[in-house]
């Protein structure tokens, strides 16, 4: 999580080399592709690839390969697989689900950067079984490209690098929240682009902390499941700029006695409550992640356990 200033440097150095490296502008239809954090990721890139006016889908990569005919497709100009490792079984035998050209995000030289089209190499490498800042990293440089291609000005990496930093200097807070509060389960919720940003803190919050966590679209939860909501409790709410449903979901959730972390630009009369900078809307899961990501890190902290190495799980996923 520390490292996410350097690894949106890092993200840029790979965006600028690749470009001088190919000619090639990404299609306005893209079929996205990865397994755990990797499939979460897929999902913001492919709603930006659509709010940039494109259309993005983001399937998992097992879905692709064995059910893709339940999923309505279109037609798909390139499928992006995302691994970390670049030697995930599932990711690599996904290359082949489509006869179209393929594009690889990774972190190293690997299986999959050799066998698609192009390749995007983010060297954001971590010791850590669990992928935490390479996520934002690999997001930041993707949406460079896809913002070149799109012909949409490309965004100050040194800036967004700083408002990483500044997002990172509530570190202590979110480990008084985790020491203040012992809570018992955790609810995300986010909007829009942030909804995949809850679906990542759910499984780092499992991964990390071997914590019982969920994730929802902010208001779907109220409908049965906001049940599993009381006293033990902590709501995560991520939100950019709220509006009046945002604290009238706030007060509801206090109502049955849970406690609520506002992440965003402004409180919703929250218990808890971080700052997050301003920055354009298809950049914001970059600026959010390292939120989430603490939050899960000092609750594995608190709970004893090792987060970097979390039982049962291996860092490069193959059969």
């Amino acid at each position: 999580m520390r490292k996410t200033p350097e690894g949106i440097i890092k993200a840029q150095k790979s965006f600028e080399e690749f470009i001088a490296n190919h000619d090639f502008r990404l299609p306005r239809e893209i079929v996205y592709t990865g397994c755990g954090s990797s499939h979460f990721l897929s999902q913001p890139l492919a709603m930006a690839t659509t709010r940039l006016r494109g259309r993005g889908v983001a399937l998992p990569c097992s879905e692709l390969l064995y059910s893709r005919e339940w999923y309505n497709l279109g037609s798909p100009q390139l499928l992006v697989a995302i691994s970390r490792s670049g030697e995930t079984t599932e990711a690599i035998r996904a290359l082949n689900a489509l006869n179209i050209p393929k594009f690889a995000l990774t972190a190293y030289e690997s299986t999959l950067s050799r066998k698609a089209d192009y390749s995007l190499i983010v060297p954001a490498h971590e010791e850590s079984v669990v992928m935490t800042h390479s996520f934002p990293a690999f997001y930041f440089a993707y949406l460079q490209l896809l913002m070149r291609s799109f012909g949409r000005e490309t965004y100050d990496a040194e800036l967004v690098s700083e408002l990483t930093g500044e997002v990172l200097r509530s570190e202590d807070y979110i480990r008084e929240i985790v020491d203040g509060f012992d809570f018992r389960n955790v609810i995300f919720l986010g909007s829009g682009i942030l909804y995949p940003v809850a679906l990542e803190a759910m499984l780092k919050m499992k991964e990390m902390a071997l914590f019982w966590s969920e994730a929802y679209q902010t208001f779907e939860v109220r409908h049965g499941f906001k049940s599993i909501a009381d006293d033990g409790t902590l709501v995560v709410l991520l939100v950019e700029k709220p509006f009046d449903w945002h604290e009238k979901l706030t007060r509801e959730f206090q109502g049955q006695g849970a406690k609520v972390l506002t992440v965003g630009r402004e409180n919703t009369g929250a218990d808890y409550f971080i700052e997050v900078p301003s920055i354009e809307e298809l950049a914001l899961p970059v600026l959010y992640l390292p939120v989430i990501q603490l939050l899960a890190y000092y609750k594995a902290v608190k709970r004893g356990l090792n987060p970097d190495n979390p039982r049962f799980l291996s860092k490069v996923v193959k059969w």
